[in-house]
């Protein structure tokens, strides 16, 4: 090879030998100070370069608690006051600055890192950090202008309008000096990252208020006219009045100062305490309790008219206080006291109005002599039951609406029908006598109004005085009257009596149903009953007839039942009338069968023999 040659080849090598060195040694330096803080990084005076993550983010938490545990001196016209940084939210953005160090050295690609690798061996000089913080700005202009009143002799002064025994009382604004927080504020703020914490001495300036004598004036204005004179509230329709004198006027009246903003501000307030005081006792007056709806039923033209329900009246006290209020501010000075509805009734008009009773849907009338003990009995039945309310799918009981007759309820002995024979009047079964007349008579308007028999039981004796075969008798526990409402509405059930006369009327509402009556003819006759009863008084061998007695038959009562579209419905109940026994007295030898001398001949020839008829029950009240 000739010299040359190899003299080039030597040139041309060493520089890549050189710069193949110097990639070797900056991959070497970035692979061992992957996790450091590259070249000479420093905030505040602290050194972060070579310094791990952690580390340098301990080294920036203790460098903000360093800045954070030094107040700032500050003086303002010759008083020194101090300000914790924490006081005004004072916080250093430490993992922005630890962020910024790490980031040194590593922006941009390879190409761009190694010249800053490079241009560092070359350079003595680091970065220094600039340090971010925040501060609240709200808060240092608050403890500045406390500053004003406590830290200057003579401070700007915003005046004042007071009430002193009901009067308004102005204090006039003057001019001071004050500081100028917006010089101040820079100042302060930039002086928190003064590790050195150098005095500060604010500026001050000549202020002038901005709140003017007039403005006072007007805020006094407001409160006198509130307080200019007595408020009359009345309300004509319940004749209620009340007057609130002037002291009591002048004591809910308040004015109220907002220092909350640099330049404060007044409220006139109504204060409802001692009007409300006054008043309430005087409001109670014109209260009311509530009132229940009425079912009024006038049975001579027989009208249902509901008289509405009330609800209780109260004065709306908070509505009074509003009211007072308003007029206070007008120059009549006069309101009305409003009023409310208060508690309901047990029984409103709504309530009445569902019952949906509205005519007469079913009556009969049944007649009886004047002044017996039975008609007694029969009006205090028919009292019992006046007014009673059957609702919709309820069903209802004599008996046990009524309860057992009594004499301490006021009912009388009178005739009932006791086994098989009409008796009066030693028996307790006595006692009630005659209120099967009331059953019967409400059984029929039961029966004329559609409503649905549940229980009822006719006579064994038959009395012309009722409808035959529709009918019912009454005895406690039993027989009773039992009945069902079946309509959509309820049904009320209204007596009246004469000296002569017992009517039952049912009311209510059964859809228009047009209800008739059938009877068929007697059938299925039945003989006389006889019954021998001891009697010592009658000569043995002689028989003497007490009760003539009478036959039985039955018979069959319909009820045909017409909607108003034509639809009829039929129903049938079949009764047997027994009758009442023929009762003859006998010597007592005759019933034992050892009388000392032959039976004489019969007086007349006794009935044909007929099968036995079932046993009557022990009584009702016929």
């Amino acid at each position: 090879m000739p010299r040359y040659l190899r003299i080039l080849i030597i040139v041309l090598l060493v520089p890549v030998s050189l710069a193949l060195m110097v990639g070797i040694v900056f991959a070497v330096d970035r692979a061992s100070n992957g996790g450091e803080v590259l070249g000479q990084v420093s905030v505040a005076g602290r050194e972060l370069g070579g310094l791990d993550k952690d580390a340098a983010r301990a080294e920036l938490r203790a460098l903000e608690e360093d800045l954070n545990g030094r107040p700032l001196q500050i003086t303002v016209a010759g008083t020194t006051f101090e300000i914790e940084p924490t006081e005004i939210g004072f916080d250093v953005d430490g993992e922005a600055l630890l962020d910024e160090a790490m980031n040194h050295g590593r922006e941009g690609g390879i190409t761009s890192q190694f010249s800053w690798w490079v241009g560092n061996l070359r350079s003595a000089d680091g970065l220094r950090l600039e340090i971010p913080y925040a501060f609240d700005e709200e808060a240092l202009r608050s403890i500045l202008a406390d500053w004003e009143v406590s830290g200057i002799a003579d401070p700007a002064y915003e005046g004042d309008v007071t009430l002193v025994d009901g009067e308004p009382v102005i204090t006039p604004p003057r001019a001071g000096t004050g500081i100028d927080l917006d010089a101040a504020v820079d100042l302060i703020g930039g002086s928190l990252l003064d590790g050195g914490r150098t005095a500060i001495d604010l500026p001050t300036r000549e202020i002038e208020p901005v709140t003017t004598v007039a403005d006072l004036q007007a805020v006094a204005a407001e409160a006198e006219s509130l307080m200019d004179g007595e408020i009359r509230l009345v309300n004509p329709a319940y004749r209620a009045e009340i007057v609130i004198p002037e002291d009591v006027v002048a004591d809910a009246v308040e004015i109220r100062r907002f220092d909350t903003e640099p330049v404060p501000s007044y409220q006139v307030i109504w204060a409802d305490g001692p009007v409300r005081e006054y008043v309430e006792p005087l409001l109670e007056r014109y209260s009311t309790e509530p009132v229940d709806g009425e079912l009024v039923i006038d049975d001579e033209i027989q009208q249902v008219t509901i008289i509405p329900s009330v609800s209780a009246r109260e004065a709306d006290v908070l509505a009074v206080l509003a009211e007072a209020r308003r007029v206070a501010a007008t120059p009549e000075r006069f309101g009305l006291i409003p009023f409310r509805d208060g508690r309901e009734p047990e029984v409103t008009t709504e309530d009445l109005q569902d019952l949906g009773i509205r005519e007469v849907i079913g009556e009969f009338t049944t007649y009886h002599n004047c002044c017996e003990n039975r008609v007694v009995n029969i009006q205090l039945i028919a009292d019992a039951v006046d007014g009673a309310l059957v609702l919709p799918g309820e069903t209802w009981s004599l008996n046990e609406h009524v309860g057992q007759r009594t004499a301490d309820k006021g009912y009388l002995p009178a005739g009932a029908i006791i086994k098989g024979e009409l008796y009066c009047c030693d028996d307790p079964i006595n006692i009630g006598g005659g209120t099967s007349q009331f059953t019967t008579t409400l059984y029929n308007a039961i029966f004329f109004a559609g409503l649905e028999d549940v229980s009822h039981t006719p006579h064994t004796i038959y009395f012309s005085r009722y409808p035959e075969g529709r009918e019912a008798t009454l005895g406690f526990p039993e027989p009773d009257l039992v009945f069902r409402n079946n309509t959509e509405n309820a049904v009320v059930i209204r007596t009246s009596h004469t000296d002569t006369s017992i009517t039952a009327r049912i009311y209510g509402d059964n859809g228009g149903l047009l209800v008739e009556a059938g009877l068929s003819d007697r059938y299925d006759f039945t003989g006389i009953r006889e019954r021998l009863e001891a009697d010592p008084d009658v000569p043995p061998g002689e028989r003497r007839v007490r009760t003539a007695g009478s036959g039985g038959w039955a018979v069959d009562v319909f009820r045909y039942l017409t909607t108003p579209d034509g639809e009829t419905t039929e129903q049938k109940w079949t009764w047997r009338y027994i009758g009442e026994y023929r009762v003859i007295l006998v010597n007592p030898c005759t019933l034992a069968d050892n009388c000392p001398e032959p039976k004489p001949p019969p007086e007349e020839e006794p009935p044909p023999e007929e099968p036995p008829p079932e046993e009557p029950p022990p009584g009702d009240g016929g």
